[in-house]
């Protein structure tokens, strides 16, 4: 090899480092421990297909301002506060789905959460609200969450809601830092939060 390669597959080695997760944990569970993991043999959609999205992520797939918040109404409001509070009522949570780390494919063993709460969620005013652990850049978490939030509602749609549940992508704003392997599991997580709960 001549010194030219060696130079040019050096400088895409150091852009492509620059594009993903930081401080990769070795082996986490992709999800709490009280959850079994799935078994990754392949069978799993990503549901991001229902909408025709690209599956890939990039720090750019993040949301606009207007798409971050809920709606300017009072459930939007109410369910705004909860968000900024990190105060989501139990009786609000609709389900919770947790993902593997640095996946937005939603595991067999969690669907069934999904499935379960499709009655309630045509019932309208839902919030599905995505968020990520610290590990990675903070424009890169955002993203990430989207796209868990992203692929939940589509996951919904195809079981025959519309698609009026808004979406909010939280990233690692509440993720705790530092912890232990299932408390950093607990944030890789999409809430499923019904706007009609008092």
């Amino acid at each position: 090899m001549n010194l030219t390669k060696i130079a040019l597959l050096s400088a895409f080695a150091l852009i492509f480092a620059g594009c993903g997760p930081k401080n990769l944990p070795s082996q986490w569970s992709a999800t709490p421990a009280q959850t079994a993991p799935a078994a990754d043999d392949g069978s799993a959609q990503n549901f991001e297909d229902v909408a025709g999205q690209d599956e890939s992520l990039t720090a750019d797939d993040t949301l606009s301002d207007a798409d971050a918040r809920p709606a300017d109404s009072p459930t939007g409001e109410k369910v705004s506060g909860w968000l900024n509070s990190n105060s989501i009522p139990e009786n609000a949570k609709l389900a919770v789905v947790y993902f593997g780390y640095d996946q937005f494919t939603i595991e067999e063993g969690e669907r069934g959460k999904l499935d379960a709460v499709v009655e309630a969620v045509k019932r309208g005013n839902i919030f599905i609200v995505g968020y990520a652990d610290y590990f990675g850049t903070e424009e890169y978490n955002l993203a990430l969450s989207d796209k868990r939030a992203q692929a939940v509602k589509n996951y919904l749609i195809s079981l025959g809601t519309d698609d009026s549940a808004q979406i909010r992508a939280l990233g690692e704003a509440y993720a705790v830092q530092n912890g232990t392997r299932e408390e950093v599991a607990e944030d890789r997580k999409v809430i499923v939060v019904d706007g009609n709960a008092q």
